[in-house]
């Protein structure tokens, strides 16, 4: 079973407006592109594999999601920025 997903209310609001403020944040404070926080999950993955092993037998579904939500977010994000 996983925990949540990026959604419009609940637990789920509240991760997808954690994953959206990291996203800005690396965008605008330290140059990276879309996809920087879904590329660092391999890395903590192995960081925490040891103490939380479902997060190893998840990579996958997570890395997508998080990859979804971050393009999801580009969208948004290029919207405000042209009007």
């Amino acid at each position: 079973m996983l925990g949540a997903f990026p959604s419009n209310d609940g637990r789920g609001y509240v991760l997808r407006r954690i994953l959206r403020r990291g996203v800005r944040y690396g965008r605008q404070f330290l140059g990276g592109e879309l996809g920087l926080i879904s590329s660092i999950v391999p890395t903590v993955v192995e960081l925490y594999k040891d103490f939380f092993p479902e997060v190893e037998k998840h990579q996958t579904t997570a890395q997508e999601v998080i990859a979804d939500e971050e393009k999801a977010f580009g969208t948004t994000l290029q919207r405000g920025i042209e009007r």
